[in-house]
């Protein structure tokens, strides 16, 4: 009886019996029963790259930035300094202007103080003269404490050297303008009463117009001496003068002076 024929061989190979197609030395294939091995993961790598590429842009730009803007942090590093020393300035130094109005102050005063009440029997023109060098003086005296408080916002004791000041002014002052007062008056009632001769000096004779020289002379005399002695005054006190009518009988008489004056 005929046996029947052997299947072919399918699946996996029989023990014991190497694989027909298998080489000699091969190594053997794997068990279909061990689980494949996972699939490469390159995300890691791509985001390595990625981030490395994100640093280089930002390292690019923060350099890029610090080299735009170098002045501004140079201007302020320039104007902090300036600042601190305005600061810290040290006041202004008016020591120099203490030690002038300290000294000039005191001269004054050692001027002035005995010609308040003066002796009757000194000479008016020294006394006068005394007060009149004494109040320059103390002006001078005043002027420097006063420049030294506008620089340093300091304040003295000056309170006893101007009330000595305003005493002075009060003697010497007052009889100054009286008698400038009187001087200049008496110079121009002299002018204007020969009003009607100055009109026209070729009708005069010639003793009258050697009269009429010497009376427009005493006249402009007596108003320059006068206006004299209110420059003195307004020198020291800084009160000034209407001098205009005074002025205006110097301006007729002087062009006549001249005219009449002997050859």
């Amino acid at each position: 009886m005929a046996l029947p024929p052997k299947k072919p061989a399918t699946g996996r190979a029989q023990p014991g019996k190497p694989a027909p197609s298998a080489r000699r030395g091969a190594a053997p294939a794997p068990s279909s029963r061990a689980s494949a091995p996972p699939p490469k993961n390159n995300m890691p790598m791509i985001l390595g790259i990625v981030g490395g590429g994100l640093a280089v842009v930002i390292v690019l730009a923060v350099v890029l930035m610090s080299g735009e803007d170098p002045k501004p942090e140079k201007s302020a590093k320039i104007k902090e300094p300036k600042v601190e020393a305005a600061k810290k300035a040290p006041p202004p130094d008016v020591s120099g202007l203490e030690a002038t109005g300290k000294s000039k102050c005191e001269e004054a005063q050692r001027l002035i103080q005995p010609r308040l009440s003066p002796d009757p029997s000194s000479p008016k023109d020294r006394v006068f003269n005394d007060l009149e060098n004494g109040l320059k003086i103390m002006n001078e005296g005043l002027d420097a404490y006063k420049k030294a408080t506008a620089l340093a916002g300091k304040k003295y004791p000056i309170e006893e050297y101007q009330k000595l000041k305003d005493r002075a002014i009060k003697i010497f002052c007052t009889e100054l303008e009286r008698e400038g007062q009187k001087s200049c008056e008496e110079g121009l009632r002299i002018i204007k009463s020969f009003e009607t001769q100055i009109v026209d000096t070729n009708k005069l004779s010639d003793d009258e117009r050697s009269k009429l020289y010497t009376d427009l002379k005493k006249g402009a005399d007596l108003i320059r001496s006068g206006m004299g002695l209110f420059a003195r005054s307004e020198a020291v006190s800084g009160h000034p003068f209407d001098t205009t009518p005074y002025q205006e009988a110097l301006k007729v008489a002087r062009p006549k002076i001249a005219e009449l004056k002997p050859n």
